[in-house]
């Protein structure tokens, strides 16, 4: 995976690879800009691992958990990028041009500060995503692409992410290559135990 953050002006990136395996624990290895170590599970739990520094963060929210990330959908099928699994509901539908708009809105009781959600299928893949504010200004697009086959499976090889901060955006653009199934080398990095002497950070 390969990252391009747009910023003011200014471009940064990041290299990792991503490693799941079927209970859904994963880990995410940086080599640039920073070698780390990223394991999330289910349920939320974070540990981010610095082997240089020896040190560890932890966390746990399920904003965190690894079935929120868009690979983990499409890998695994989720429709509608698992929306209606977290308890959004669709308020309209409609056909245009061929593709299929539906609007989601987010549960009663969520704490987010979203009216609703736009995503856009082109047969049965998800191309498209858009976040709305109460009053109806779209604060983030996300457009998925580039379609691969991965063991059956239509999963994107890139992501472009627009969020709309004041009067300017930040672009980020993902890129996935190299998708392997049951490797190895997934399995070690999937079991890699923290140092019980690494120094744990704070927020």
């Amino acid at each position: 995976m390969v990252k391009r953050i747009n910023k003011t002006g200014v471009t940064s990136w990041m290299d990792a690879r991503i490693h799941f395996d079927k209970s859904r624990d994963m880990v995410t290895y940086f080599t640039k800009p920073q070698e780390l170590y990223v394991l999330n599970n289910a349920d939320g739990e974070l540990k981010v691992y610095n082997p240089k520094e020896n040190s560890v963060f932890k966390s746990v929210n399920y904003n965190y958990s690894s079935q929120h990330t868009p690979i983990f959908y499409f890998l695994n099928e989720k429709e509608n990028m698992g929306l209606e699994e977290a308890g959004y509901e669709i308020s309209t539908s409609e056909v245009n041009d061929m593709l299929l708009i539906t609007k989601w809105t987010p549960p009663k009781k969520s704490d987010i500060d979203l009216s609703y959600i736009e995503v856009v299928n082109d047969g049965e893949k998800n191309v498209y995503q858009g976040f709305y504010d109460d009053e109806a200004e779209c604060f983030k697009k996300v457009f998925y692409y580039d379609f691969e086959n991965v063991g059956g499976k239509a999963v994107p090889k890139s992501i472009t992410e627009i969020d709309f901060i004041e009067e300017d955006s930040v672009i980020t653009k993902t890129s996935f290559s190299d998708f392997i199934l049951n490797d190895p080398i997934d399995r070690e990095i999937l079991d890699l135990k923290i140092p019980e002497n690494a120094k744990l950070l704070s927020k």
